[in-house]
């Protein structure tokens, strides 16, 4: 058991921090998501509060897929609401991806990949997800954004199309054990800092960090699931324009909503 320590959690982020005003872990919750949408809705919720779950049991990522968050105190099923979201909103889970990406190399060893739309990748497995959600709020505009790691679990890969790992598993035999708490406060402390930049400076920062990501999933480009559409080189994304892709001459260029399902072409 790793349990997750509000306490400490909040003595490891700055008084400033946007993402971390308030910390609540809850034993079992359906969604963490879910939960901070029913509050956001009975007006017990604001700015940069955040709710973790030692068992989740009814996470989901895109597509109303279900997300496995393994048993108590094994991995992160965390959510944090951000009212208002930054602009443009749409940047709200790019921000999130780059920061994990980032605060998770020291324990990875190597950058992380980030496929298509919202999946961090550890070696060609799938490490963790996020779910951004812009909910109706009486009180305004605002953002909800999910993120689920495997720290000292991982699903088993029957039935996945995807196999996953766990932060513990990459280490190797005779690491010590990821420390979940430290994990979730250099996520939230990077959150912040991309947040800014964006308020700051725009996307334009984040969409390269984030085709980056993209680019260690499909190196050599990728191509619409169905068989449908161009297939070629990752070319370039943007938060408003969406997702660019293509050979010269055939490039196509969808909305991050109308994106088909993608896969990376192959090796040579």
């Amino acid at each position: 058991m790793d349990p997750l320590d509000p306490l400490r959690l909040r003595r490891m982020l700055p008084a400033r921090l946007r993402a971390g005003r308030r910390i609540e872990v809850l034993a079992r919750v359906d969604s963490t998501n879910d939960a901070l949408r029913r509050r956001l809705a009975e007006g017990r919720a604001g700015d940069g509060e955040v709710l973790a779950a030692e068992v989740q049991v009814g996470g989901r990522g895109r597509r109303a897929r279900d997300w496995w968050s393994g048993p108590p105190g094994a991995n992160l099923a965390v959510s944090v609401l951000l009212q208002p979201p930054p602009r443009p909103p749409e940047a709200v889970g790019v921000a999130a991806a780059v920061a994990a990406a980032r605060a998770l190399q020291p324990w990875t060893g190597e950058p992380l990949a980030l496929r298509w739309p919202n999946d961090l990748l550890l070696g060609g497995r799938k490490l963790g997800g996020f779910l951004a959600e812009m909910p109706a709020a009486g009180s305004g505009p605002a953002a909800i954004l999910g993120f689920g790691l495997n720290v000292h679990a991982a699903p088993p890969d029957e039935g996945l199309r995807t196999p996953a790992i766990g932060l513990d598993e990459a280490a190797g035999p005779g690491a010590p054990p990821r420390d979940r708490t430290r994990i979730l406060a250099l996520w939230l402390l990077g959150l912040d800092r991309e947040l800014l930049r964006l308020e700051r400076s725009g996307p334009a920062s984040l969409e390269e960090r984030f085709l980056a990501g993209l680019r260690r999933w499909a190196p050599r480009g990728v191509r619409p699931r169905d068989g449908g559409g161009p297939a070629g080189p990752l070319v370039e994304f943007s938060v408003s324009r969406g997702l660019t892709w293509g050979p010269e001459g055939a490039r196509v260029t969808r909305p991050p909503g109308l994106v088909p399902p993608l896969e990376p072409l192959p090796p040579a």
